[in-house]
């Protein structure tokens, strides 16, 4: 196998006009060694993002989160993250956090988190009927295997963490705050929206949001010319309907290298950016991982 190559081309500075900062949520686990687990978070609600840090320690070792179907590790002076899913039900679900010494011996504490609901809102498009059906056999074929390689990518992340501090936004310009809708095409509801859109000229770049590894670069029936980036710990950020790849998969790349040019490949209506977060699995909002303090 071939090593990955490094991207080193930088981009324009994205993220330099939003998002607006926010006011975050902030509680401490407490282990019973004195060591604390700080979460931080927007809300928790559906679609949201919450990190973890240990702190106050100086044992070492690495923690194990535990929250309904999901588990995510993370080393002391590292950072640990967790996804609501945007279909999530509200309710109380119990979060359990253990801490793994280097000799072996842990410490464990479970703390119940109350979800609250969040409404998203319905939206009707029209597009060819194409992107509504697909037309023969062979392409609800090409689409069934996309789901598949897609589904795929998402479950073969990398360990360790490949990010470098804070995320930025892959554009400077604001998305449209669209993340979540219901989407009706042609009169048939279909699905959820999982990502923001950025509207922009045709052939303007596309910077990476963090540091991380081209997961997957492909032409989808769907999402058009595609990139998925990982940044390791569960951490994926999507870019889609681009006009041009520029990256190839397996390419390491920097936060703001330019991985493709704005175009309307796929199901779009027009010259925009699909960007979409997925955390464990989880789709949640980009803007709430922007807003969150990794560095």
């Amino acid at each position: 196998m071939k090593p990955p190559r490094l991207i080193l081309t930088l981009a324009v500075v994205a993220g330099a006009l939003w998002p607006a900062q926010e006011a975050l949520r902030e509680d401490r686990l407490v282990m019973p060694s004195g060591s604390a687990v700080r979460m931080v978070c927007r809300a928790l609600e559906p679609g949201e993002v919450v990190i973890f840090r240990l702190e106050n320690d100086s044992a070492g070792g690495h923690v194990i989160l535990r929250f309904l179907d999901t588990e995510a590790t993370f080393g002391s002076g590292g950072v640990g993250f967790l996804g609501l899913d945007l279909t999530q039900e509200p309710g109380t679900y119990p979060l359990d956090v253990t801490v793994v010494r280097p000799g072996g011996a842990t410490e464990h504490l479970r703390r119940d988190l109350a979800l609250g609901a969040k409404e998203f809102r319905v939206r009707k498009l029209q597009v060819p009927q194409e992107f509504v059906k697909p037309p023969t056999p062979e392409i609800e074929e090409r689409v069934r295997r996309e789901a598949e390689l897609v589904a795929w990518v998402y479950s073969h992340g990398t360990a360790e963490w490949l990010g470098k501090d804070n995320f930025s936004a892959p554009l400077a310009a604001a998305p449209f705050p669209n993340f979540g809708e219901r989407r009706v095409y042609n009169g048939v509801p279909l699905s959820f929206h999982t990502g923001l859109d950025f509207s922009a000229p045709a052939g303007d770049p596309v910077a990476a949001a963090n540091a991380g590894q081209v997961a997957m670069a492909s032409h989808l029936y769907f999402g058009g010319k595609t990139v998925i980036l990982d940044h390791g710990q569960g951490v994926f950020t999507s870019y889609g309907h681009m006009s041009k790849l520029l990256v190839r998969r397996g390419d390491l790349v920097r936060k703001g290298t330019v991985i493709g040019l704005i175009g309307s490949t796929g199901r779009s209506t027009g010259p925009h950016l699909h960007w979409s977060v997925r955390i464990g699995g989880a789709r949640v909002d980009p803007r709430s991982l922007l807003a969150l303090p990794l560095d």
